[in-house]
């Protein structure tokens, strides 16, 4: 009995450690043939798209970041700085309809501001007076106009207005107010710009060749060309299946090149970003088969 139920067992576990030659066949007729009374000459040839999602954060030092400290009781960053990391690896075969990649996304933008500009308005405390301060006397009114809005934003909360602002107005008007806080807080904490972009390389594949490398990471620049020294490698990597193909015929005339579905993985040192089995036909076999009339 015992053996009964561990050959069972054994049977319904199988189909899930044997999923690369689980995988469905895929095929494609090669040489020279006749198509709907065109000539057509077919090779059987795999390209791998890498695409690398990116993800860089930049700090720009604000102007007043001295005296953050002594208005809000919190330090700012002296030092601007921008550092790249990988988010994410996707790998798919290029131009094919099963396991092609999709179109790379648009680059992305996020800034906890109301503008994408990278430049500071030092002039925004002073626009009520046409006499220009010193950096201080302007940080402690820019300081000033912060706590300003914010009691502001408390009395529209609490109905200190009365009922003439409700509603969408209320959110008209407590958005503005937070706009403008964000803008004087940038004078002193600077801005923060998440950008957020993907890098798409293509990978002929060689039927003698497993590992490739595909780019190269820097925190400081981000993904850098193949050769460059300064980044860390990028490898694909391919291990090819032990599938079973089609017996045929070796005096047949028509030839189908078999795929085979390997194991495909991107890494960066240590760090796995992405694996997939995809269908590699360097990896695969021609099989010859006869006509059927």
């Amino acid at each position: 009995m015992k053996r009964i139920t561990l050959v069972a067992l054994t049977m319904l576990l199988m189909p899930f450690t044997y999923d690369a030659s689980a995988q469905q066949v895929v095929k494609k007729r090669i040489g020279t043939y006749i198509e709907n009374g065109n000539v057509v000459l077919s090779e059987a040839a795999t390209t791998l798209a890498v695409d690398i999602h990116v993800e860089r954060e930049q700090v720009i030092v604000g102007p007043y970041a001295r005296y953050a400290q002594k208005y809000f009781g919190q330090r700012a960053s002296f030092v601007d700085k921008s550092v790249s990391r990988v988010t994410s690896v996707d790998i798919a075969v290029d131009e094919d309809a099963d396991y092609a990649a999709a179109p790379i996304a648009a680059d992305e933008v996020t800034m906890p501001m109301f503008s994408h500009c990278t430049t500071f308005d030092t002039v925004l405390p002073n626009r009520l007076s046409a006499t220009e301060k010193q950096p201080e006397q302007a940080a402690e009114e820019a300081a000033s106009i912060i706590f300003e809005l914010r009691n502001a934003r408390l009395d529209l909360i609490t109905g200190e207005y009365g009922d003439g602002v409700y509603g969408a107005g209320l959110e008209s008007a407590l958005r503005e107010i937070d706009r403008m806080e964000q803008a004087y807080l940038e004078l002193f904490y600077g801005k923060h710009i998440v950008t957020r972009s993907v890098i798409r390389r293509e990978i002929p594949i060689e039927a003698d060749k497993t590992s490739y490398v595909v780019a190269r990471f820097n925190a400081d620049e981000g993904i850098l060309a193949a050769d460059n020294l300064a980044g860390e490698i990028i490898i694909l990597s391919i291990q090819p299946s032990n599938m079973e193909y089609p017996a045929g015929n070796e005096k047949g005339k028509v030839e189908y090149r078999y795929a085979n579905n390997a194991r495909v993985s991107v890494s960066i040192g240590q760090q796995k970003y992405a694996e997939r089995v995809l269908p590699i036909y360097e990896f695969g076999k021609t099989v010859k088969y006869t006509p059927t009339k």
